[in-house]
């Protein structure tokens, strides 16, 4: 369930807590940035893994990891 942010309190100290694990995180992240999605900046490499934080046309973030 989505809340609107306005119920939210705490709302800057929140992470996106829904997670879209990809096969390929990097393709994934290029054609939807191709398709138009808002990326909260690039592709980023971590030990667990590469992730990027996507937004919704509502303004809702979102996680892509591969």
């Amino acid at each position: 369930m989505l809340y609107p942010k306005s119920m939210m309190k705490n709302l800057a100290e929140l992470k996106p807590s829904i997670v879209f694990v990809c096969d390929d995180v990097e393709k994934t992240y290029e054609t939807m940035k191709a398709d138009g999605v808002t990326f909260e900046g690039e592709l980023q490499k971590m030990q667990w893994g590469t992730f990027a934080i996507f937004l919704d046309e509502d303004g809702n973030s979102f996680l892509i990891k591969g």
